[in-house]
């Protein structure tokens, strides 16, 4: 196993950082800017007093399992670490000037103990190796003090179902989180409407890709964006999906506002028919009880005297006369009567 430590700096420092040969170390290590150290099989990081002038570490693609005595680095403005073993992120309250953090490639659970480090815009964070079922978490202390400095941030491959816990970052840019669990694409577009300076996104390869109109109800609810999955956002293609938009709103009223008057017709119908229903129920009451028919044949036997007094030859209609007419036919002329009574009534 390795360890990063002045001696080994000193020694092995390649290019143009190499030491001179009548430089003493320490003053050889106190004007070092960059220490490029990646892929030295270093496990540790020993602590270098003398490296305060450090403002870039390369120390990706080694086997480093913790971070460790930076409270040196306080001009460190990148820091590389990608590719190592560490489980956790923490000591770097001593690096109060980072911009840029790559810490992709390790074992790390949670994004916290960035709370001194105001001055981070750029974390790079994807593929750690997590446990089985597990996602990368977010503490929202460290999110908090992100919020107005953050500008870049990539969380690919870490499991995420959700990024409503990135709602807050106000000054985020660059948003990389493809090859995830993210399936709610109503969710994704009101986090785009609330990132006003978003300017590129990447959530390729998550389930809500497949759903309909994806790429284009992103781009049409974002002005700012000019990148999305790698594909740049022409000022055609915005217009052309704006349009689009406005004319499916539009015809979305009038399928409206067409469904609320057929509505209306309807219960107006509905109203017509129950009026028409009591009108008939009136009739069949008016037609049972209030007009029956016993009151008719008093009528015809009114009509018969009537007409006896003016034509005394008149037939009575009670006895049969010399031809052999029973009162049958009286009681025939009674019903037609009654019959022409009630027509008459009806129209």
């Amino acid at each position: 196993m390795v360890k990063l430590t002045p001696d080994l700096i000193a020694k092995q420092a390649p290019g143009h950082n190499k030491r001179r040969a009548d430089e003493s170390v320490e003053h050889y290590l106190s004007r070092l800017t960059h220490l490029p150290f990646q892929d030295r099989v270093i496990d540790s990081i020993d602590f270098i007093p003398p490296c305060r002038q450090l403002t870039v570490i390369y120390l990706y693609d080694n086997l480093i399992t913790k971070i460790e005595n930076f409270n040196f680095a306080e001009n460190l403005t990148h820091l590389y670490l990608q590719n190592n073993r560490i489980q956790k992120l923490e000591n770097l309250d001593g690096c109060p000037k980072l911009q840029k953090l790559y810490i992709g490639g390790n074992q790390i659970q949670v994004l916290e103990g960035l709370e001194k480090c105001t001055q981070l815009s750029e974390v790079y964070a994807e593929n750690q190796r997590l446990p089985e079922g597990e996602k990368l978490l977010f503490e929202p202390r460290t999110l908090q003090c992100l919020s107005s400095v953050l500008e870049i941030l990539n969380v690919s491959g870490n499991n995420l179902d959700s990024l409503v816990e990135l709602s807050g970052l106000e000054k985020l840019q660059e948003l990389a989180a493809n090859n995830n669990n993210l399936d709610n694409l109503r969710e994704l577009v009101q986090l785009i409407s609330i990132w006003p300076r978003l300017k590129r996104l990447d959530t390729s390869r998550n389930p809500m890709c497949s759903k309909s109109r994806y790429r284009e109800r992103l781009i049409v609810v974002s002005t700012t964006l000019e990148m999305l999955d790698g594909k740049q956002i022409t000022d055609n293609s915005r217009q052309f999906l704006m349009s689009w938009k406005a004319s499916r709103e539009a015809q979305q009223i009038r399928e409206k506002t067409r469904s609320d008057l057929l509505d209306q017709r309807f219960d107006h119908m509905n109203n017509g028919d129950y009026r028409r229903n009591v009108y008939k129920a009136d009739i069949g009451l008016i037609r049972k009880s209030q007009f029956s028919t016993g009151g008719i044949p008093d009528a015809a036997q009114q009509i018969t005297i009537e007409r006896k007094d003016k034509h005394p030859n008149f037939p009575d209609p009670n006895n049969f006369n010399g031809t052999g007419m029973a009162n049958s036919n009286h009681h025939h002329h009674a019903m037609s009567c009654h019959d022409a009574a009630e027509q008459a009534f009806l129209k």
